[in-house]
């Protein structure tokens, strides 16, 4: 479906094909086994696929879009399927439900890890370039290559319960899926380059993971743990004009201090205390682009005592004086 402001669709999770079905309905294109291409209105679409087993894909994906793409993704129910994307360029928002999650290339959230049991959208930005590369797979096909998967895959995803995992990758790692996208262009032998590539990166992206995990510095959430956090999100944006107590919080939502400042940076990578300062210099700044408040005014709504250090504030978070954005 789309209108003049975006474009959107509703898929079921599973294997590439299941996209490629949706992409087609939505904007024609040329589509073999291994490709897909879209070169029309503006929009560029290049998507490449190849299979290294049944239930095991790696996909390289390219867009640049001249409207936003909103994809509905719904749960597969299988547990035992996943879906791993690491963004080489551009950013994608991750929305759930109705909330936003940026996957940015060259970040410390540049790479999304889930099951198929995570319900899931997605937000692809108009007039960016994107470039991805996803491995979709099952446990049973990427244990015949990678037997040592097995216990990591147990360990990330217990229970058979919906998780996810946002966590950064390695400037190494980043340069290795670049490499991929040039291989793809070769004259002669590409996919089987991109295959063995492929292969290395998703392999030592596994390996990565593996020791962010050991280190205790890789943290997964459970769907009733994101909706926590959506709330307690929802409860610092309502107090812009107050102080806030990671105590009083921990206790109001039955969470632990420790477990709060963790999920928080898992969803945000951003401390609570942080996010809760940009907020209120959003609300600064939305007020004083009114022309309704002068500085000392906004400053002490948003709980300042002393101006100039709200000045401070506002200038180290915006960029900008907060008098310079009153309009004349």
């Amino acid at each position: 479906m789309q209108n003049e402001e975006n474009y959107s669709f509703h898929i079921k999770e599973g294997g590439v094909e299941n996209y490629l079905d949706a992409l087609e309905k939505l904007f024609g294109g040329t589509r073999t086994n291994s490709s897909y291409e879209v070169h029309t209105g503006g929009n560029r679409m290049n998507v490449s696929i190849v299979k290294l087993l049944p239930e095991f894909e790696i996909i390289l994906f390219q867009q640049f879009l001249q409207k936003k793409i909103y994809a509905t993704r719904l749960p597969d129910d299988r547990s035992d399927f996943y879906h791993l994307t690491l963004i080489n360029e551009g950013q994608i928002t991750r929305q759930n439900p109705n909330e936003q999650l940026q996957a940015e290339a060259g970040s410390s959230m540049g790479l999304f890890f889930h099951n198929g049991l995570f319900p899931l959208n997605t937000v692809h930005p108009a007039r960016i370039e994107i470039r991805s590369v996803s491995v979709k797979f099952s446990k049973e096909a990427v244990c015949q290559i990678i037997p040592e998967a097995d216990n990591l895959l147990q360990s990330l995803f217990p229970d058979n319960k919906p998780i996810w995992y946002h966590t950064h990758v390695s400037s190494e790692l980043e340069r290795m899926a670049e490499d991929i996208f040039f291989l793809e262009k070769a004259d002669f032998g590409s996919r089987a380059l991109i295959m063995s590539k492929g292969l290395e990166l998703f392999t030592l992206l596994l390996s990565s993971l593996n020791k962010q995990l050991q280190k205790e510095d890789l943290h997964g959430l459970h769907i009733d743990d994101y909706k926590r956090i959506m709330k307690i999100k929802n409860y610092l944006l309502s107090k812009v004009e107050e102080k806030i107590s990671m105590d009083e919080i921990a206790v109001e939502y039955g969470i632990s201090t420790s477990k709060l400042k963790r999920d928080f940076n898992t969803v945000f990578d951003s401390s609570v205390s942080k996010f809760h300062t940009h907020a209120k210099m959003d609300e600064a700044l939305r007020r004083l682009r009114s022309g309704k408040y002068s500085v000392t005014e906004v400053g002490y709504d948003l709980g300042y005592q002393n101006v100039s250090k709200f000045s401070l504030m506002f200038k180290k978070v915006k960029g900008i004086n907060p008098k310079e954005v009153i309009p004349l």
